[in-house]
């Protein structure tokens, strides 16, 4: 197949690049060009700015898939000057409404959730836009994306200070219920999508919950560490500080049946933890100017 993927150069996008090339799809990539990125041999590569249009982008796709959309005006633009057939928009967990009633499925609402701010509502405007449009469409709702070159300071952030003795503040009590996925997870997870040309909405999750609290022992665990653990009440909720602890103390918690029917997998958070520091995270703390 022919796919476009607008962005694609960090974290999520080199994984589906390379999965999709290595699984024989023509990939053309359109992006500013600002991350240094090199594709695999076969990529096109087309550099712009969507905000200025798609004009550098020639031909028909058999499927377009937009990683970094996070206003409606941009999935119109890009519904309206794109030629495809299917259309895969990377949405967010954080598109639902609000809710205290878990696990979140894919025909949970969608809306206002004030903790995630002008990232819910664009991505909700997003969600929308290609509802209207009557495209041939799905939609990605991941939670928590972890990984090696993580652009948020997440891993890095408890590592590291699990490693220099710092004290880790969690927000609230840090009993929040969350999930994880990881990046190549999410990669082979849109793959699916591509190949199976299925349309809807996709949670992806992993299978395991944890709390805010569990994960810095699980990390600390990994480096063979007692962390130093304190909490800050008046951080709880909306009320947290991303300076502080990298997640909110929010309950997040999404089925994963639908996508899991299509075939995916999901490593344990332990074992995708572990493998991620071995691999990756021992050495950028070993030289942070890496990070």
């Amino acid at each position: 197949m022919k796919v476009c993927i607008i962005g694609g150069s960090r974290f999520v996008g080199p994984y589906l690049v390379k999965l999709l090339t290595s699984h024989g799809h023509r990939v053309t990539v359109f992006n500013r060009g600002g991350q240094q990125s090199v594709y695999p041999e076969g990529v096109r590569f087309c550099e712009g700015d969507r905000n200025q249009g798609f004009w550098g982008v020639a031909g028909h796709f058999d499927v377009v898939i937009d990683m970094c959309a996070y206003t409606g005006a941009e999935t119109a633009r890009a519904l309206d000057e794109l030629s495809f057939d299917h259309f895969i928009h990377m949405s967010t967990a954080a598109a639902y409404q609000k809710t205290e009633i878990f696990p979140l499925t894919e025909s949970s609402p969608i809306g206002v959730w004030p903790l995630w701010g002008d990232y819910n509502r664009g991505k909700v405007e997003c969600e929308r836009v290609l509802a209207e449009s009557g495209m041939p469409s799905a939609i990605i709702r991941p939670v928590y994306i972890l990984g090696p070159r993580n652009y948020a300071d997440r891993e890095h952030f408890i590592y590291s200070r699990i490693l220099s003795g710092q004290e880790i503040i969690l927000p609230g009590n840090g009993q929040a219920l969350v999930q994880f996925v990881f990046a190549e997870e999410v990669a082979e997870a849109i793959a699916l999508i591509v190949e199976n040309r299925i349309e809807g909405a996709f949670n992806i999750a992993g299978d395991d919950i944890i709390t805010l609290e569990g994960l810095v022992v699980e990390m600390a665990k990994i480096l063979g560490k007692k962390p130093k653990i304190q909490f800050n009440p008046n951080a709880d909720g909306e009320k947290f500080n991303e300076a502080e602890f990298p997640f909110a103390n929010e309950n997040l918690v999404l089925s994963n049946e639908r996508i899991k029917k299509l075939g995916a997998s999901f490593v344990t958070l332990r074992g995708g933890l572990k493998d991620d520091f071995e691999n990756y995270y021992r050495h950028v703390i070993a030289t942070p100017e890496k990070f």
